[in-house]
């Protein structure tokens, strides 16, 4: 129970040691198992995670919740192909469960099956209209195809059933385009004014806060909100910079002229692709917006293949020179 309140609270450092120190004790508690696994997956150990998961379904081939974080943690990992299969059967288990639905359509969005995504998320809405993070989500897809309006729409629509949710205010505050009047100010400082706010919503209420006072040009606001949620959501983030100084430097010292020359001509040569390389907020993005202004190139923004594709590479970066050619 304690284990599972600190998990609650998002206080990992908490959590772990006694749920691993329950699980000397009874190592086949499956229950105990996904909550481990699901501590891993916050902190981005989606390996980890996926191994307890499975471990977790051999122990309780029944236990839905499981295969259900299995299917996400496998969408993290980018591989939503196995996503859909095993969303498949746990919905034929669950069809009344709308998480089920929402992860899935997230998936076909994953894979570029946007129409058939915006289907599944219009019928588990017709179902089942009251559900705000389900709307999000179809804002979300809805924006991916350029239907923006559609998308603030349901934006609005998911604020009008949960006015504290802090991820659609900054949705709308990062499309742009969209001004907040005083009415919407006043509701996100109400949010803010909760005690019960969880971490999450606080941190993006804070940051679409800070874009409505920058969009005002009332700088001295904008910047206390921006650097409110800017020192909470560091909190979530698990960062090492010795680990960033030890994996740059291994980089280095594999990546030298002699490996690449060594391996000139490997891969695959079709000459499509264009990759775009540079320091943060350094422009690549916009030499990326330039270059697909070209009828001939297609923008893709920062795909996640590549990340996911380096996670599956034993000990990366030294386990690039095992790679066959």
């Amino acid at each position: 129970m304690q284990a599972a309140l600190a998990l609650h609270d998002n206080q990992l450092h908490v959590a772990e040691p006694l749920l691993k120190a329950y699980l000397k004790r009874d190592p086949f508690d499956a229950r105990a198992i996904r909550m481990l696994a699901e501590l891993a997956g916050r902190i981005g150990r989606y390996g980890d995670a996926e191994a307890l998961l499975r471990r977790a379904v051999e122990l309780a081939p029944g236990f839905t919740a499981a295969r259900a974080n299995l299917a996400l943690v496998l969408y993290r990992q980018n591989r939503a192909p196995e996503a859909l299969t095993l969303l498949d059967a746990v919905i034929a288990d669950e069809p009344d469960n709308p998480g089920h639905a929402n992860l899935k359509a997230a998936a076909l969005g994953r894979l570029g099956g946007f129409e058939d995504a915006i289907a599944l998320y219009e019928k588990v809405l017709h179902d089942a209209p009251g559900q705000p993070r389900v709307w999000l989500s179809y804002g979300h897809m809805l924006k991916t195809v350029g239907r923006r309006d559609d998308g603030i729409a349901a934006y609005r629509r998911a604020l009008a059933l949960l006015p504290t949710l802090g991820d659609a205010w900054w949705s709308l505050a990062n499309l742009k385009t969209v001004r907040f009047d005083d009415a919407d100010i006043a509701s996100m400082e109400a949010g803010l004014a909760r005690d019960d706010l969880d971490d999450e919503d606080r941190f993006h209420l804070d940051f679409a806060l800070g874009k409505a006072f920058e969009d005002r040009r009332e700088p001295v606001q904008s910047f206390a909100h921006y650097a409110a949620g800017n020192a909470l959501r560091r909190t979530r983030i698990v960062y090492d910079a010795d680990e960033t100084r030890i994996f740059v430097d291994r980089s280095i010292a594999l990546l030298t002229p002699d490996f690449l020359d060594a391996r000139r001509g490997q891969g695959c040569e079709a000459p499509d692709p264009i990759f775009v390389l540079g320091m943060p907020r350094a422009g690549s993005t916009l030499i990326e917006q330039i270059l697909a202004s070209h009828s001939l190139v297609e923008g893709t923004t920062e795909l996640p293949d590549m990340p996911a594709l380096a996670r599956r590479i034993a000990d990366y970066p030294q386990g690039i020179a095992t790679l066959s050619a």
